[in-house]
């Protein structure tokens, strides 16, 4: 099974009712990662965060809403953090560019 590096911008907003505990759980998500994901800047505006992450799989079999459900179950699972969850893919040829 070929195994890639994932390179993708996660939109997350705060569930109804957890606003308060909203920032603190984006700060932990981006210090700690989740379920192997890990994430390196996050931009928060009110009850709306944007991360950019990555993860190693096999991009054959990785979707942009699979991934958003496995993040979301990871988070409310193991670390009891609740968020609504969105995921685009950044094409990994764009990441090189922006690198340079």
């Amino acid at each position: 099974m070929t195994h890639d590096t994932i390179f993708f911008t996660m939109t997350a907003e705060a569930p109804k009712g957890g606003e308060r505990i909203f920032k603190g759980s984006v700060f932990q998500l981006f210090e700690d990662g989740a379920g192997g994901a890990s994430f390196h800047s996050v931009e928060i505006a009110g009850d709306t965060a944007v991360l950019r992450g990555e993860i190693v799989g096999d991009r054959r079999l990785v979707t942009e809403n699979g991934l958003a459900e496995y993040l979301e179950d990871i988070l409310a699972s193991k670390e009891a953090i609740h968020l609504d969850i969105d995921v685009r893919f950044e094409a990994p040829d764009l990441r090189l560019q922006a690198a340079a």
